[in-house]
């Protein structure tokens, strides 16, 4: 698989979030919560699509923030119970796994596709994007995974 570099703008999440750790089944069951509730989430700036949006705090590995979130264009009203997140514009290394692999994707691209190319992770917050043509029921639906990205 190549690696593909896109140029993204800030994107602004608001969403439910979880401390956890990663490939943690509470992620799973994050979404179920977050989907009922996303009618309350004003200003949506990309109907029917969803982010999974990834932190480590203070650089712990084996700690995750993951927030199951949509698009706004404007974090002013953030329902009772979510935050916002803001994915900074830059680089972005972008890549599609179907949804029954992405814990494998996330072991292909950290293991080797990043390390082998001519990037390295940047600072801030990686993140998955459900498209409009996701289907949470097929386990061969894709998911795309950015990663901020800068030259070696």
């Amino acid at each position: 698989m190549d690696i593909k570099i896109v140029e993204r703008p800030a994107t602004i999440v608001v969403g439910l979030n979880i401390v956890t750790q990663p490939m943690s089944p509470e992620i799973k069951a994050l979404w179920p919560k977050f989907v009922a509730r996303i009618p309350e989430v004003e200003g949506q700036s990309e109907p029917r699509v969803a982010y999974g949006v990834m932190r480590h705090p203070e650089r712990e590995v084996e700690s995750l923030e993951y927030m199951a979130g949509v698009a706004v264009r404007n974090p002013d009203r953030v329902p009772k119970g979510m935050t916002s997140h803001t994915l900074p514009a830059g680089s972005y290394a972008v890549f599609r796994y179907p949804l029954s692999a992405l814990g494998k994707g996330f072991a292909e691209i950290f293991n080797h596709l990043l390390p082998e190319s001519d990037y390295v992770q940047g600072a801030g917050p990686l993140f998955e994007r459900y498209d409009e043509a996701f289907n949470p029921a097929d386990a061969n639906s894709l998911v795309e995974i950015g990663i901020p990205v800068r030259r070696k």
